[in-house]
């Protein structure tokens, strides 16, 4: 099929053009471990993972539980990456930018500024890898109900480690909605309703005295 020769072609791009960087890990070839920008194993891991999604697009679909251990090892390596420069020793730098209440900066990031957003980053990483790894263990071993619990305690740590992240997404609505209040206070003297709410409900009240029932919500 046009579809799977396409997939062959990408993954056997991906393996070729990942092979160097890997060869760089261990001085092999155009480039060496002083091209890594971190220990020789990091470089290997981060050109690692694009060989390993190119095997996976070369095996395709016909190889579930392959491609399952395949997509497990993408995962661990991305996750390396992330638990190296957040927790790992000696300084860290990098590019981009932050902007949290305790903590900002622009450019060139070194020291927390770094390895806060790869610390989260990492954190939902080893949790994925846990989900996925149990998942794929129960797929090979004939599937539910074996390793149900194991299954719902990786959900559960999948969970706890957004939970920051929801967190942080909440308390900007929140301030963003508290903000647009604040302002439509300013310029009209009064605070923003929800008017086809009020009215909503005014008419379900209404009805109610004389013992109709309301039509449902209209959904969106």
């Amino acid at each position: 099929a046009p579809t799977q020769s396409r997939h062959l072609v990408l993954g056997l791009i991906l393996c070729a053009g990942s092979l160097i960087p890997m060869l760089a890990a261990f001085d092999i070839g155009p480039l060496g471990t002083d091209d890594i920008n971190g220990p020789p194993w990091l470089g290997f891991v981060a050109a690692g993972v694009f060989f390993v999604a190119g095997l996976a697009l070369i095996v395709g679909p016909a190889a579930p539980l392959v491609n399952s251990v395949l997509g497990i090892l993408v995962v661990a390596g991305l996750a390396a990456i992330g638990n190296w420069i957040a927790f790992g020793l000696g300084g860290r730098a990098c590019g981009g930018s932050i902007s949290l209440p305790w903590l900002w900066g622009e450019g060139d990031l070194s020291g927390l500024a770094c390895r806060i957003p790869f610390g989260f980053g990492a954190m939902i990483m080893d949790a994925v890898v846990c989900f996925v790894g149990v998942s794929t263990l129960q797929k090979a071993l004939g599937g539910p109900p074996r390793l149900d619990r194991l299954l719902k305690l990786t959900e559960t740590l999948v969970l706890l480690s957004l939970s920051p992240l929801l967190l942080v997404l909440v308390i900007i609505l929140v301030w963003n909605a508290g903000i647009d209040a604040v302002k439509i206070r300013w310029k009209t003297g009064a605070w923003p309703r929800n008017e086809e709410f009020i009215a909503r409900q005014q008419a379900k009240g209404f009805l109610k005295r004389f013992g109709l029932k309301s039509p449902p919500d209209k959904m969106k």
